[in-house]
């Protein structure tokens, strides 16, 4: 079977056009919004061990010390709660090949406070998640609370 001249171009200019820098960086911010919707939907809900599932080991370790010290009063304080808490992506900025932060908008997540005390609601904030991509995947390296 021959494949028209004018159809082997349109294959060869499509072919170099997915393995373009651009098309590269569009698939890395696709991929950098997608686990930090899953990590925040977790995390932002204080479901500590599903949003280690879209972290790396760093921040992992950093989700079991909160996890630890979440106490029965603190579940009870976020299950009654009437606010749901919220988040929107403001911006991606993709440092180098391997690193990306991203600043995401708060509304209504509660944040923990001393040992013994409730959680407190914060009804808007800014905070920054630091992302490493590692072994091909991207994954949540670090929180950054309250940006200025």
């Amino acid at each position: 079977m021959k494949i028209p001249f004018s159809a082997f171009i349109l294959l060869i200019i499509c072919i170099f056009f997915s393995c373009s820098p651009e098309n590269k960086e569009n698939k890395d911010e696709m991929e950098i919004l997608s686990v930090t919707d899953s990590f925040a939907t977790k995390y932002y809900t204080w479901r500590f061990k599903d949003a280690a599932r879209f972290s790396d080991e760093e921040c992992t370790k950093f989700l079991r010390f909160l996890s630890s010290n979440v106490n029965q009063k603190d579940i009870d304080v976020l299950t009654k709660s009437k606010e749901a808490p919220g988040f929107s992506v403001d911006s991606v900025e993709i440092k180098e090949a391997d690193l990306a932060n991203v600043t995401l908008n708060l509304t209504n997540i509660y944040q923990m406070d001393s040992l013994g005390l409730e959680p407190k609601l914060t009804s808007k904030t800014t905070q920054k998640l630091i992302l490493r991509k590692n072994n091909g995947q991207w994954k949540v390296n670090k929180i950054i609370d309250k940006l200025p």
